[in-house]
């Protein structure tokens, strides 16, 4: 087991994102309650039970991030969010939307391979696993060491999730979002994206 969790933190450990604010594998959490400095753990995690499976494959993820209020998470509303295939999980769909002046980006994906408890599982320890419930369904709200996002992954079918990555994305003065207030809002912005799923 321990030589199969070295496997495993090497190949996330090679991951690199090509774009400020995107996540990466070497971002990905472990769900246990250990710090930077503890040795990690293993933590099985069960799939919660949903009030309705979604199938992420027909999901038009563009459709539903334009119909967030993109105001309230400091996103430009005068024009249409960005569409196109994921780089993070390739075959799936993702979306994205930005503030100018907020300086705050947003991306959906519609995860179609992976599933949000197997990704909390298989993830990297340093970053802070939190499951919360959002309208009976599960949602890891996952705090990387860098303070300039945050991520959540909502399980909404076996297998299938809706990747949640908020986060600043251009560096610059003020003003700069607090990572308590991104990783606040990313449960929010998984309860107005389930209203259109």
């Amino acid at each position: 087991m321990r030589r199969l969790l070295v496997v495993l933190g090497l190949l996330l450990a090679g991951c690199t994102a090509t774009e400020p604010g995107s996540p990466t594998a070497g971002d990905q959490p472990s769900e246990t309650n250990t710090t930077a400095t503890e040795a990690p753990t293993t933590t099985t995690t069960t799939a919660a039970k949903r009030p309705k499976n979604i199938d992420m494959a027909a999901v038009d993820v563009c459709k539903v991030l334009s119909a967030l209020p993109l105001a309230t998470y400091g996103l430009d509303t005068d024009r249409p969010p960005l569409g196109g295939e994921s780089d993070v999980f390739p075959g799936s769909k993702d979306c994205f939307a930005n503030g100018l002046q907020s300086r705050l980006g947003l991306t959906l994906v519609a995860v179609v391979d992976q599933g949000a408890p197997e990704y909390a599982d298989g993830a990297n320890a340093q970053v802070k696993v939190d499951r919360t419930d959002v309208d009976g369904f599960a949602l890891y709200v996952l705090t990387p060491p860098d303070p300039n996002s945050c991520f959540g992954v909502l399980d909404v079918n076996d297998g299938q999730m809706l990747d949640i990555n908020y986060g600043i994305v251009s560096s610059g003065s003020q003003p700069a979002t607090p990572q308590a207030t991104l990783c606040q809002r990313v449960p929010e912005i998984a309860k107005a994206a389930l209203a259109q799923l």
